[in-house]
């Protein structure tokens, strides 16, 4: 019996061990295998969120050449495969969000060419638009070395602590192409955070107009909201563009200077993303009398240069009252009426100034 006793608690003992040596060894395993599992894991979608945001990148301009949504998805977070008998934390979430909006300004551009009619509203004056840039940041339990992301102007920079590496897709559009003017305005909310797949879907909502212009007075100038440098604009995104007189960047805005000895074309597109985005609203009239398939002498149009396309009012003032209108018609599914004098048009009631880019004169004579 004592033998039987002695040998018994021997096979506990044993047990014991193994299971002590098994309990270190699941220890061990938890604290290098699954750090590496999930240094893995966070590698990989940081690599496929990179050509991801290449994707949405490549979608904006597509959208913005051809008018048709171009929808990108990208995955937030890496995701771990959870190993039996190990415990792995829960994945961070990354976020992806469009930045507060900011102004964009060009500065002493006027309509010239067959565009003049333009000139009520592009006459040298400042326009400006906001707009946004979007972001991603990545969160990673393990990865360090991960980058943030952020497109903006059809530049998708990936930014590493201080440094900056510029990402361009092959079919980019430039912001300046020799004479070529393309601005690209991002409008409307997006926040999405966590791992799972996130649908963005840019929506070109303008035509998307092209017109000429040149410089009034002082040169052409674009100021552009950015988070890049001065020498990452003049040698990346610039780069050999000839008609680029000088570029700095000051208080988080790029100052582009063009040559002011060219003609340059002129194209606003907006872009939608997410929600809360606002409709392009009537902005001036346009001197239509040249247009032989319009059968009105003004249209109207918004700040992107597009005809507006909803009935809008349009009020008439004759010379011999600028204080009270003479009449008013309704674009595009009213008619002209017949007013004659010194007549002047305008979008805002009782607005008659004609340096209010609203205003357009007659032939017969002008606003006072």
């Amino acid at each position: 019996m004592r033998f039987s006793d002695s040998r018994g608690q021997s096979l506990q003992i044993g047990a014991i061990l193994l299971f002590g040596f098994l309990l270190i060894a699941l220890t061990t395993a938890q604290a290098q295998l699954v750090p590496a599992d999930i240094s893995r894991a966070e590698l990989d979608h940081s690599q496929r969120v990179a050509d991801q945001l290449v994707g949405l990148e490549t979608g904006v301009f597509e959208t913005s050449v051809t008018g048709r949504p171009q929808p990108t998805t990208l995955d937030l977070g890496a995701e771990y495969d959870d190993r039996l008998l190990f415990v792995y934390p829960p994945p961070r979430a990354g976020t992806l969000r469009t930045t507060d909006p900011a102004t964009l300004s060009i500065d002493n551009a006027e309509a010239v060419g067959d565009d003049e009619a333009f000139d009520t509203y592009w006459n040298g004056t400042t326009r400006s638009y906001a707009t946004r840039a979007i972001t991603y940041e990545p969160a990673y339990r393990e990865l360090d070395a991960a980058p943030r992301y952020r497109l903006e102007h059809g530049v998708l920079a990936a930014r590493y602590d201080s440094n900056s590496r510029i990402e361009i897709a092959a079919n980019r559009q430039p912001v300046v192409d020799e004479t070529a003017i393309t601005l690209t305005v991002i409008d409307g909310e997006l926040t999405a955070a966590g791992v799972a797949t996130e649908s963005v879907v840019p929506d070109r909502v303008t035509d998307s107009t092209t017109i000429d212009i040149e410089a009034s007075g002082a040169p052409i100038r674009l100021r552009l909201p950015t988070n890049l440098s001065a020498e990452t604009w003049r040698e990346t995104i610039l780069d050999g563009q000839s008609t680029v007189d000088s570029v700095s960047v000051a208080g988080d805005v790029a100052i582009i200077t063009l040559d002011s000895s060219e003609t340059y074309e002129l194209t606003v597109h907006k872009i939608d993303i997410g929600t809360n985005a606002t409709e392009p609203s009537p902005t001036y009239l346009r001197n239509a009398t040249a247009d032989t398939d319009w059968p009105f002498p003004v249209d109207v149009r918004n700040r992107y240069n597009d005809r507006i396309a909803d009935a809008t009012t349009v009020w008439v003032y004759n010379d011999s009252n600028y204080d009270s209108p003479e009449t008013s018609f309704t674009v595009p599914d009213g008619s002209d009426p017949a007013v004659t004098g010194d007549i002047c048009y305008t979008l805002t009631k009782g607005v008659v100034d004609d340096d209010a880019p609203e205003t357009v004169e007659s032939t017969a004579g002008g606003c006072a």
